[in-house]
Formats: C-alpha cells, structure tokens, sequence
C-alpha cells in the first residue's frame, strides 16, 4: 500500500473541485517557491498543463492534483486543509519538514 506524499481533507478536496470547474481546468498544481519573509512560498493553482515526469499526480475523489517534482522535498509529509473561523478562510499548511514559519502561514523555511 502506498501512502501520498501530501494528505487533502474533504473540505480541500471540494474548494479544488469548486475551483477547477470554474477555471476550466484539469488540474491543481501544488508547489513552492523562493519567496515572502521567510524563503519559501506556497503556491495552488489550476493548470491544464500536462505533468512534468518529475512531478507527481494525484487523484483524490476524481480531483487531479499535481505536486510539483521541484518542490517534492519540501512537501514530503505536509497536510493541506481549509479552514473557516472568524479570521477568515483559507488553504492552512501543516509542513513537518519547515523549521520555522511566518505569523500568516504562507511562507515557511528549512
């Protein structure tokens, strides 16, 4: 049995769906980059682009999801979930490989 390398809840996984039918897109793509105060940014976004042979696709409950294969190191083990609370909504990442993070949550370190 494999496990994924990321792990999506339920309330993700239909924020993606919402997002992809209105884009028209095939898929979410998930990935890091140099940025923000503290080095690395997350990013989603749709895409129709077809998979690098480095990334790594997904399929959670027919949601296509591709994990970057430059950012795989950095994602390893991370937990994406959507929350709702007084402040606000939004995509929260729980990254076990970050040693440390900014006060919002969007850019991380190793």
């Amino acid at each position: 049995m494999s496990k994924n390398i990321i792990t999506l809840c339920e309330k993700t996984i239909c924020h993606f769906r919402t997002i992809l039918n209105k884009s028209n897109s095939k898929s979410m793509l998930i990935g890091v980059k140099g940025g923000g105060c503290n080095g690395l940014k997350y990013y989603v976004e749709p895409t129709n682009d077809v998979p690098n042979k480095l990334d790594e696709v997904i399929v959670v409950d027919d949601v296509n999801i591709i994990v970057c294969g430059k950012s795989l190191l950095h994602l390893i083990g991370s937990e994406i979930k959507w929350k709702d609370d007084l402040m606000g909504s939004g995509l929260e990442f729980n990254n076990p490989n970050a040693t440390s993070s900014c006060g919002c949550g969007e850019t991380f370190s190793l």
